[in-house]
């Protein structure tokens, strides 16, 4: 028989398979992994805040947010000027999570996760603390898993990544179609992951 690759559409069938392979394998290593993540995210939380410089702030924002809202409630004659001081505290911590999203390589868009200041209508009462708690908190398990994984315990992940480019690239070489699904079986076998290759398949391709 003659040499022949492996036609697109079965390249793209096992190319699949492969990527769906690899990600069910790494979902099951990073559940292993989750609970002691969870509790580094934890302990880094506060010192995490610290290097972002925004305790102080937070602080100040979290206090006056009590004076709006209270006051909101109670004394309408003080509302716009609490509403203005809330305003401008707010308005320092977004410049400074601007500033923090570029140097820290936050890839989200901040203003999807947060309420702008315009959004609050004058019957509203206003949190911004709890949504930047949760937002910080976020980038902080991103950054503190970003950190594992590069770690020691976190090179198994990078293995399976590497042997997942190894096999698809297979799909993409010259080489005889079913010596690519041989190789890319012992590449899925290494990694401890069973991707089974009917006979048939390999009997319809050229082998040589």
């Amino acid at each position: 028989m003659s040499n022949k690759q492996i036609s697109k559409d079965n390249r793209e069938y096992w190319e699949q398979k492969l990527t769906s392979k690899f990600s069910t394998k790494k979902q099951l290593i990073k559940s292993q992994h989750q609970e002691e993540i969870n509790k580094q995210v934890q302990s880094n939380y506060i010192p995490f805040k610290k290097r972002l410089g925004l305790d102080k702030y937070i602080v100040e924002l979290k206090k006056v947010e009590n004076e709006y809202n209270d006051y909101k409630l109670n004394y309408e004659k003080r509302l716009m000027g609490l509403k203005e001081k809330l305003r401008l505290k707010w308005g320092v911590i977004e410049d400074s999570l601007t500033s923090w999203k570029e140097t820290r390589n936050w890839e989200d868009d901040y203003d999807n996760r947060l309420p702008t200041f315009d959004k609050y209508g004058d019957k509203d009462t206003m949190s911004f603390t709890y949504a930047l708690d949760n937002y910080l908190k976020d980038k902080c398990k991103e950054e503190t898993e970003t950190a594992f994984y590069n770690s020691k315990k976190g090179q198994e992940l990078k293995t399976l990544d590497d042997k997942l480019e190894e096999a698809t690239d297979l799909l993409h070489s010259d080489m005889i179609g079913s010596e690519v699904l041989k190789h890319i079986s012992l590449i899925a076998k290494k990694s401890s992951i069973n991707m089974t290759i009917p006979h048939n398949t390999l009997k319809e391709l050229p082998s040589s």
